[in-house]
């Protein structure tokens, strides 16, 4: 997927060339969590409740997790960058079935509007990738052969999906929906994909 990026995207926009390192981590770990570090860096934890993103890897799958966000950052052009929204991750399983796209914060965000207004942001940033990776035939081509393609908002929070009633929010959501909640979002699903919220404790689990 790193070279798709690297070349196809920067060939396709008739961008310059990118120079950017440490921008991607492979891991074949059972767990593991994924930061988003104030330093614009993407750490990944194998102990609980280090990061944001939370994945249960059984499988021992191969994957690779790319730090999306800097590379669009580390291309020099600005015209192309200026007020292109970006999500933060894009994670790729080396078969046939995981393409993720992934926005990871860590917002306490009880308030309604709030939850709503973050909500929405982190969606926009999600379609905003996806329109601008999927504008490249070779990515295209690449993503259809995945099994399983998602737009995923993870926080580490504890918050509840507007759509959930109070009942059903907070501490008792792992509960109900451990391996995320399914939102319905037509303007993703247009491109293949489906949108997933993950809050608190729910975890993603990849599977063979």
């Amino acid at each position: 997927m790193e070279g798709l990026l690297t070349n196809n995207l920067v060939a396709h926009y008739n961008l310059p060339a990118a120079t950017i390192t440490n921008w991607l981590i492979k891991t074949k770990e059972i767990y593991f969590e994924i930061e988003d570090t104030n330093t614009g860096e993407i750490a990944l934890h194998t102990n609980r409740g280090l990061g944001m993103g939370k994945f249960s890897n059984l499988d021992a799958l191969n994957v690779t997790i790319i730090n999306y966000d800097k590379f669009i950052t580390s291309i020099q052009d600005e015209p192309f960058k200026n007020g292109r929204k970006r999500c933060d991750i894009l994670l790729d399983s080396n078969n046939n079935r995981y393409f993720i796209l992934g926005e990871i914060k860590d917002r306490n965000i009880l308030k309604k509007h709030t939850r709503i207004n973050v909500n929405k942001g982190a969606k926009e940033q999600l379609l905003s990738s996806l329109q601008t990776i999927l504008a490249v035939p070779e990515i295209v081509t690449y993503s259809t052969q995945k099994a399983i393609k998602r737009c995923c908002y993870f926080n580490k929070q504890s918050t509840s999906p507007a759509t959930l009633t109070a009942t059903t929010a907070f501490n008792r959501l792992s509960n109900f929906y451990p391996d995320g909640y399914k939102m319905n979002k037509p303007d993703i699903e247009a491109f293949g994909f489906d949108f997933y919220e993950y809050t608190g404790q729910q975890t993603m689990t990849l599977t063979n």
